[in-house]
């Protein structure tokens, strides 16, 4: 069995707890590729004429938790961009760009990695660290709404900077690329909401589940020549499909306690 179907089949296995006590919510195709929506996008970023969407974002899959997220809306400028975004198992979606300085000199800016959340003004934040942001829709009493807690991860090393204000989420990336030169940026959002709505374990799962993505991030799907190029995060080896699963039924597990102990 080769590594991806592996690992599918371990992220399947391992969610299987969590799905079971939990009942969490299943994260829809979101994924805007140009003509439609699906599971994911590869391609070159920027934006197309229909409705000025911007290729590679994430809007109705996220079951509310999105007006339209995980796009760059500044500092590209005369760089290339090639985007790979996708749903991966456990309503992980990963945002991986690559970009290129195809000029004759060397190019500084700052790349903004946004999204437009769906609590529409009404964002409670209840984590902000380097490279983590939990968050969901203020319900008015100091409780979730009934959008999914977000998880946003960043990065690891402080390359980015992230802020969220009542329903915006940016990230800067302030990078120097030479002549010919290229980066990769990594960005990942995790849902959860049980499927009558979150409650705060799932505050708990979002938080638990942000920082094993900035710990161990998914890499599944990418080449190593991409791995080898990603900026924003201090990767140690990439971990065998046996220490994905572990990670994984360890995640699945937490929330079948969080949602025990509540």
């Amino acid at each position: 069995m080769s590594f991806k179907n592996f690992l599918s089949a371990a992220v399947v296995a391992a969610l299987l707890p969590l799905a079971a006590q939990a009942q969490q919510f299943q994260a829809g195709a979101g994924v805007f590729d140009g003509n439609g929506y699906g599971s994911s996008y590869t391609g070159a970023g920027g934006f197309t004429p229909l409705f000025n969407q911007a290729l590679g974002q994430v809007v109705d899959g996220g079951n509310g938790a999105f007006d339209a997220f995980g796009f760059y809306n500044a500092g590209v400028g005369s760089l290339g961009q090639q985007r790979q975004v996708e749903l991966l198992a456990g309503n992980v979606f990963r945002f991986f760009d690559t970009f290129t300085n195809t000029g004759s000199s060397t190019v500084s800016t700052t790349l903004n990695f946004f999204g437009n959340l769906g609590s529409d003004g009404d964002e409670l934040v209840s984590h902000v660290s380097a490279g983590l942001v939990v968050s969901c829709e203020d319900d008015g009493f100091g409780a979730c709404g009934s959008d999914p807690v977000l998880a946003l991860v960043s990065g690891n090393n402080g390359l980015g900077q992230a802020a969220i204000t009542p329903d915006r989420y940016n990230v800067r990336f302030e990078v120097s690329l030479a002549p010919g030169q290229s980066l990769s940026l990594l960005n990942y959002a995790f849902l959860a909401s049980e499927v009558n709505g979150p409650t705060a374990a799932d505050l708990d799962l979002a938080l638990a589940t942000g920082q094993q993505l900035q710990a161990s991030p998914w890499l599944q799907g990418l080449s190593r020549q991409q791995i080898d190029g990603i900026a924003n995060f201090n990767l140690s080896p990439v971990p065998e499909p046996s220490t994905w699963a572990m990670a994984l039924l360890g995640m699945g597990l937490l929330g079948w306690k969080l949602r025990r102990r509540g």
